[in-house]
């Protein structure tokens, strides 16, 4: 049985094909690195991962490419309300955000009552 995806340039179901052999070029967005991931991030890797899984045991070759954003508008104004210096070469400053972030409950939280 054949992959079938959404071609949004004919807005019709179709047949998957590599367009050269059998190797599928992805590029895929990275991690954000100016600020903590959130929700939206980490379903943008789930999908990923899943539609690299499926290729892969359909018989298809990768040949994948991710982004990691760098310095941009972005960062050059976060860095400046938090009176810092943005950097002049993107460094990943992985860390996870304080519990005072969180929007769901914190460890500390009483766990939620069942009526």
């Amino acid at each position: 049985m054949p992959l079938r995806f959404y071609n949004t340039l004919s807005q019709q179901v179709e047949d998957f094909s590599p367009a050269r052999d059998n190797t599928v070029r992805m590029y895929t967005c990275g991690p954000t690195v100016y600020y903590f991931a959130h929700i939206g991030n980490f379903r943008t890797f789930t999908f990923v991962d899943i539609l690299r899984k499926c290729l892969r045991a359909n018989g298809f070759q990768l040949d994948h490419v991710m982004n990691i954003t760098d310095v941009d508008d972005k960062i050059i104004r976060n860095a400046g309300a938090e009176h810092k210096d943005p950097p002049s070469t993107p460094r990943p400053s992985w860390k996870i955000a304080p519990p005072s972030d969180w929007s769901g409950p914190s460890a500390s939280s009483p766990p939620p009552t069942i009526s």
